[in-house]
């Protein structure tokens, strides 16, 4: 008779699902966030003034739905492009702080090592 292999059953332990690390927000994932929120508002409103310029009962009423869309969307667009620039500025001023420190860390280095040199010449 053939002897009947037995198997092992592997069990395994179940873990815990790991806790989400909440991580702060990258500046690229910040504006591009703003940049998303805009774009989605003013496709909104543009297919509510596109609405409204159908619905329009003359062409100065739809004259003037387009030019307040037009207005909305153009400050809404500056206000991002601001907020953007911010992001942007702060985060090259953020990543450049451990090479700014360095260089003045190598600076003074360099002007006390001259002024020594200069000093011990004369």
């Amino acid at each position: 008779m053939a002897a009947a292999k037995k198997t092992a059953k592997k069990t395994t332990t179940r873990r815990r699902p790991a806790a989400k690390k909440v991580a702060a927000k990258s500046p690229i994932r910040i504006a591009a966030h703003t940049v998303i929120d805009t774009v989605e508002a003013n496709v909104v409103d543009g297919f509510k003034a596109f609405r409204a310029t159908v619905d329009a009962k003359d062409i100065q009423a739809a004259v003037e739905a387009q030019r307040k869309y037009a207005e909305a969307a153009l400050k809404r667009t500056r206000q991002s492009a601001e907020k953007v620039g911010g992001i942007a500025t702060t985060a090259v001023k953020d990543a450049s702080q451990p090479l700014v420190k360095r260089v003045k860390e190598v600076r003074t280095r360099v002007e006390t090592n001259v002024n020594e040199a200069l000093g011990r010449a004369a």
